[in-house]
């Protein structure tokens, strides 16, 4: 079995592709300690992060998406005075700067958010309720305003769409499925999909319970973090039915890994060649056992999708969300345990990661993500 290199290596200046002539990035993280969204210059040469400035939140900030053209950063926020949960409408400005535009209050409990294709609704899971919704977003700014409520089952945990924008999946661990609708933006209206939801893999092996889930770019095929034991499935997707067939599952935990582990966060690069899955080590450790959550790669076939193991590499301490950057070149993992944020090279021939550096992150990261912005 082929691991990737835990080398930790010098920053130093390296050519790469970025994805528009004169762009720059930034990293946005989610601090819940911090209550803030922190900003960092990334630079496209070595995946150096430079902290760039502190926008401070009247909640605690949790999970985050952009709007179509990334004018607006939608942010669920928890911890408000009045003990409810709000949606943030902050606008980013060319150079990535933030203003804050609208708070809307919104059903709580959501551990994930996404936009519509068209920029006019907001849907969100809802883990311990089993239940989605759908807001309605005016002129860019989401509003109280409720399109759509409907009850799924337990431990939502995730809600996307497909590259057309008319079906949504939204993944389920412990009822281990993955549920399916049909999204009508002009109206908000979420229908169930035939069937209405797929099951999840084989429990058997270990590798089910779907948690995080990602489209691939340019082939009909999805992914899904499997959380119970660690794991990684492909699935089929018909652009026609939008719905889903499980055609592949792996395990994403190094061999010979001893204690419990639960698969987070999931995420492809923008070519569509690798794909990443964090898991976090869950297990009752004693003192002096370190911890062994790890990173696990995957090249995806350029034809089928299907997928084969590239390796592991030892990660922050509860990797709950990760990122890759715009160019496709690097890897940043955030620790919901810990201050720390990792940041790797990715191989543009293998797939392996190699760590950059560890960096010293504005407080414990519920999420993160990466964006793209003009030169100053």
């Amino acid at each position: 079995m082929k691991y990737l290199k835990m080398i930790l290596i010098p920053v130093v200046i390296m050519s790469c592709s970025v994805t528009r002539a004169g762009d720059k990035q930034l990293l946005y993280l989610a601090s819940q300690q911090q209550k803030a969204i922190v900003a960092y210059d990334i630079s496209n040469d070595s995946g150096e992060l430079t902290r760039r400035f502190q926008f401070d939140m009247e909640g605690t900030p949790g999970a985050m998406t952009y709007s179509p053209d990334e004018s607006m950063i939608y942010v669920l926020l928890s911890g408000l005075e009045n003990g409810g949960a709000a949606a943030a409408t902050v606008a980013r400005d060319q150079h990535g700067s933030l203003t804050l535009k609208g708070t809307a209050a919104v059903m709580g409990g959501s551990p994930y958010i996404c936009c519509s294709q068209d920029g006019r609704c907001l849907l969100a899971a809802h883990y311990g309720a089993g239940e989605v919704t759908v807001y309605r977003i005016t002129n860019g700014v989401c509003t109280e305003q409720l399109l759509d409520h409907r009850m799924t089952a337990r431990t939502a945990h995730c809600i996307e769409l497909d590259p057309s924008g008319q079906f949504v999946f939204v993944p389920h661990t412990r009822p281990n499925r993955v549920d399916q609708f049909r999204l009508d933006s002009n109206s908000g209206v979420l229908t169930p999909n035939t069937p209405p939801h797929v099951k999840g893999p084989d429990e058997n092996h270990l590798y089910h319970e779907p948690r995080h889930y990602a489209h691939h770019p340019r082939l009909n095929m999805a992914y899904t973090a499997n959380e119970n034991g660690g794991g990684i499935s492909a699935w089929k997707f018909d652009p026609k039915t939008g719905t889903l067939k499980l055609v592949q599952t792996l395990s994403s935990l190094p061999p010979g890994f001893d204690g419990q582990s639960a698969g987070a966060d999931i995420h492809i690069t923008p070519d569509g060649r690798f794909a990443y899955v964090s898991n976090r080590d869950v297990t009752q450790r004693g003192e002096g056992d370190p911890q062994q959550d790890t990173m696990a790669g995957f090249a995806l076939d350029e034809t089928t999708g299907r997928m084969k193991l590239i390796g592991h590499i030892a990660t922050v301490e509860l990797p709950r969300s990760f990122c890759i950057d715009r160019t496709g070149n690097f890897l940043f993992a955030g620790g919901q345990q810990t201050r720390e944020l990792f940041a790797y090279r990715i191989d543009q021939t293998t797939g392996e990661l190699s760590l950059l550096k560890k960096h010293e992150s504005d407080g414990r990261t519920i999420w993160v993500m990466c964006g793209s912005v003009q030169a100053d």
